[in-house]
């Protein structure tokens, strides 16, 4: 979703006339686009756009800005505590960069005569996490109104809106097929999309898209186990073009925290859905979220986590100790989980996701996989695994085969076998 955001932010500076650059002491505007999610993501951004001031040492007119989350975040008076801040522009409002621009002279440092604006290719732009930027990100819906006890997102990023289908379905007829291979579908819960995530993907599938781009792959995330509905499990085992890719975090593997938690399903109820999509789709990967130290979590309640990593069989799982978000429900619970716990199961739990997901990447050891090639040096499979080979600029953006020669719990290794 950051991804996303900050995609559409560097949209607006360079329709402003800016450019990007990798070297920050040569920026004329600088935006830290933030996550609250965990603490330590919270402590990084805050890190980080308090360090920038140091950069107007040789730069005095830089235009730092702070976007996202922490704009929003209760409890916190951003102005005093980021007086050197010259714009913060909160989640799912970029009008408000706009707005600003407006208001400041031309870029400083002016463009090339001509040039006017210039977006990168394929193969010159970088998206962080994303390699060449092949994927095109399309946030269908934003907020979130399950308010789940641990988790601050309601009150930063607001309550449930979706877009219509048709907005959503011009931004990829508009999308170009010479740079994006890939369209990813993006919500804090793709499942709750209000005019139907199924109808959405069976709809992409018969747009001109498919005639455009025939070996276009087609994803979305993230899903709420609760909404995960026999709709949506059917349209993925349907369609061609979408992945069989399911991130439906569980959180926990005790029902007690679980409901503690206001997530809404049981652990049976979890693996009945597990059931379901693997019945129609024995290859798909399932990926999850999990969390330990939990208000409460007992020792037997965190073996019951380690127990479901392992019934399951996550293709990967996102690990991470709690911490306490201000404002919401579970924050006043007693944080009664010691830190030295706390990062003892989650280095324990952390093992045990290893472990598993090593035994199902073992499997593929041997087998031909379809790679979409991201990086000059690695792509990723229709469900989403991390494949390394012998580096090739030629194959940028493209689908090649692969045989897989030995794997890790987070990375495959193969030879191209055709490209």
């Amino acid at each position: 979703m950051n991804i996303a955001d900050s995609d559409r932010l560097s949209e607006i500076l360079e329709s402003a006339g800016y450019q990007a650059t990798k070297i920050p002491e040569e920026a004329d505007i600088l935006l830290v686009n933030t996550c609250v999610v965990r603490q330590n993501a919270e402590d990084k951004a805050a890190w980080y756009v308090t360090s920038a001031k140091g950069l107007r040492k040789t730069k005095p007119n830089l235009i730092i800005g702070l976007c996202g989350c922490i704009v929003t975040e209760p409890g916190r008076n951003l102005k005093a505590e980021f007086p050197h801040v010259d714009i913060f522009v909160p989640p799912n409002q970029p009008e408000r960069l706009v707005e600003f621009l407006l208001l400041q002279p031309s870029p400083p440092t002016p463009l090339p005569q001509g040039e006017g604006r210039k977006r990168k290719t394929s193969q010159e732009k970088e998206v962080w996490g994303e390699g060449i930027g092949i994927t095109k990100y399309i946030t269908i819906m934003h907020g979130c109104d399950n308010f789940c006890s641990y988790c601050v997102v309601p009150y930063v990023r607001g309550r449930e809106f979706s877009r219509p289908m048709a907005e959503i379905l011009e931004e990829i007829n508009q999308a170009d097929i010479n740079q994006y291979k890939e369209i990813f579908l993006l919500g804090q819960n793709v499942n709750s999309y209000k005019f139907g995530l199924a109808d959405l993907l069976r709809k992409i599938e018969s747009s001109p898209l498919a005639t455009k781009l025939p070996n276009y792959r087609l994803r979305f995330m993230t899903s709420h186990p609760k909404d995960m509905s026999d709709e949506i499990i059917q349209a993925v085992a349907d369609l061609p073009h979408v992945c069989e890719y399911f991130h439906f975090p569980i959180q926990h593997g005790d029902d007690a925290i679980l409901k503690s938690m206001n997530r809404g399903y049981t652990v049976a109820e979890y693996k009945q859905l597990v059931d379901k999509i693997r019945a129609k789709m024995p290859g798909a990967a399932i990926t999850g979220d999990m969390i330990v130290g939990y208000p409460g979590e007992t020792d037997k309640q965190f073996q019951n986590s380690l127990k479901i990593i392992r019934e399951i069989g996550y293709d990967a799982c996102n690990t991470a100790a709690y911490s306490v978000r201000p404002g919401t429900a579970a924050s006043k619970l007693k944080d009664d989980v010691p830190d030295q716990v706390k990062q003892e199961r989650l280095q324990e739990i952390m093992r045990v996701v290893d472990e598993v997901t090593k035994a199902n990447n073992d499997k593929l050891v041997g087998t031909v996989q379809e790679i979409l090639a991201d990086k000059e040096d690695a792509g990723r499979t229709r469900t989403n695994k991390i494949v390394k080979f012998l580096a090739n600029k030629a194959l940028l953006g493209k689908l090649v085969s692969v045989r897989i020669k030995s794997a890790k719990s987070w990375v495959l290794k193969g030879e191209i076998i055709n490209g």
